[in-house]
């Protein structure tokens, strides 16, 4: 919070919550990017069609399609082995991977799929290719945890824009006409607050603990006990103290 203009008969307040809309703006955008990746790019579903052309040629053509229904073709000659691939997370989770091994290098399929029916598509492929069947169908499915997924995705886009869109504001105390006016604006508020300068009683200094730090907000506190907060986001002590004593020198309290 910033004191902009300090005259004989007004003094004029104003905080812009930087950090609100900066954090708020990149992760909105890093979510929003994710979001496109889930919906154009991810596979939510495969599938698995091979022929047997001779004892030794066997063709293969996987289709991937994504939650938004584009799809995607791709050859696979003489598929030799299929395999479990197993990949540990950061935190210990494991997530399980049918992958084909060709001449051509490696095929994956799902990512997200259980390690049961990983088990299951895994024999099927290698039954196929060690026997004299004629043909093969598989197919995989993960659009449930793409939708709860891009739905969590949609959760964390609105609270990130509720703080990318948190109000600026700008406060007014003036002498001349007896009243203090707090404006407060933003693409989803336009308000003014507005009191008579006497119907204020004091004005307090509010604390609150964020993770290993403490930050802090002024709050007009009226006769009546009703408080009106000057800046609703908290913000570092130093500059809310300052702020306050020269609102106590310039309004003799």
């Amino acid at each position: 919070m910033k004191i902009v203009e300090e005259t004989r008969t007004r003094l004029q307040l104003k905080h812009r919550p930087l950090s609100y809309w900066f954090g708020g703006w990149c992760i909105f955008t890093v979510c929003l990017s994710f979001l496109i990746y889930c919906l154009f790019f991810e596979s939510a579903s495969v599938s698995l069609n091979c022929d047997r052309l001779s004892p030794t040629q066997i063709n293969c053509e996987l289709r991937r399609f994504t939650l938004l229904g584009s799809m995607e073709k791709l050859k696979m000659f003489d598929p030799q082995e299929a395999y479990i691939l197993t990949k540990t997370g950061s935190k210990g989770g494991k997530t399980y991977q049918v992958m084909i091994l060709t001449p051509f290098g490696d095929f994956a399929l799902l990512s997200h799929v259980s390690y049961q029916e990983n088990g299951e598509v895994t024999l099927k492929i290698n039954d196929f290719i060690n026997s004299g069947q004629t043909s093969l169908l598989v197919r995989q499915n993960q659009r449930n945890y793409l939708f709860f997924l891009s739905l969590s995705i949609l959760i964390f886009m609105a609270i990130a824009a509720f703080f990318a869109t948190s109000p600026g504001t700008t406060c007014t105390f003036y002498k001349s006409i007896n009243k203090v006016f707090i404006e407060r604006k933003s693409l989803r508020i336009n308000q003014v607050i507005e009191h008579p300068l006497e119907n204020i009683l004091r004005f307090d200094i509010q604390e609150k603990q964020f993770k290993n730090s403490k930050l802090y907000r002024a709050v007009i506190v009226l006769k009546s006990f009703k408080e009106i907060p000057i800046n609703p986001q908290y913000t570092d002590e130093k500059s809310i103290r300052y702020v306050v004593s020269r609102i106590l020198l310039f309004l003799k309290f």
